[in-house]
């Protein structure tokens, strides 16, 4: 494997946000240990790590499940400031759900002011037809209305969780500020003098 260069990863920090119990621990596990939780224990947050390539080059995201953390808005705040990207979910199932994303990109807004956020909007348990309150049209409108990225997903059969996450790489990347070329001052004095001899 001779001349083989391997590339370091490019770390994001992604938070996963929305109401108790829309999924949040099961997307996060399924995508990072291929595994479905079918209880969950609430703590205060679960960092996932995995690396994954995006536009052939990896990227090694640390995936913060806020998980019991609802309620402690000092610690929301927080994520939201000083993280990369956000994954920001509601339950099909739960009109309620759906509701409280709103003030959750609010939030977004007063935090991180003007400069844009990358986000993911994400339907979750989208297997479950019987229980359905909010239509994928709606989904689909408030997320044109964020020009964020949508999807429906389903943790169970990880029908589209690795999308989630390849979605939040790449609006971070698309947003991600460019680093200016340097300017010199209007009245720089030349580098080299003509009069400067070398050799």
């Amino acid at each position: 494997m001779e001349g083989l260069v391997i590339r370091p990863a490019k770390g994001y920090r992604v938070v996963l946000l929305g109401s108790v119990a829309v999924g949040k621990t099961a997307l996060a596990t399924q995508f990072a240990c291929g595994t479905f939780p079918e209880t969950c224990e609430p703590s205060v947050e679960d960092l996932f790590s995995k690396v994954i390539e995006v536009n052939a080059a990896p990227a090694l995201l640390e995936i913060v499940d806020t998980v019991g953390a609802e309620h402690l808005v000092t610690l929301k705040d927080l994520y939201i400031r000083n993280s990369d990207g956000f994954v920001v979910l509601y339950s099909v199932s739960s009109e309620a759900s759906f509701a409280a994303v709103r003030p959750l990109r609010a939030r977004m807004g007063q935090l991180r002011g003007a400069r844009a956020v990358p986000l993911v909007l994400v339907g979750t348990k989208a297997d479950l037809h019987a229980e359905r309150q909010v239509p994928t049209a709606r989904g689909r409108a408030l997320a044109r209305e964020w020009r964020c990225p949508f999807l429906e997903v389903t943790a169970k059969s990880k029908l589209m969780v690795d999308r989630v996450f390849t979605q939040v790489v790449r609006e971070m990347e698309a947003l991600a500020p460019r680093a200016a070329p340097p300017r010199l001052p209007a009245r720089a004095p030349q580098t080299w003098l003509p009069e400067r001899y070398i050799g």
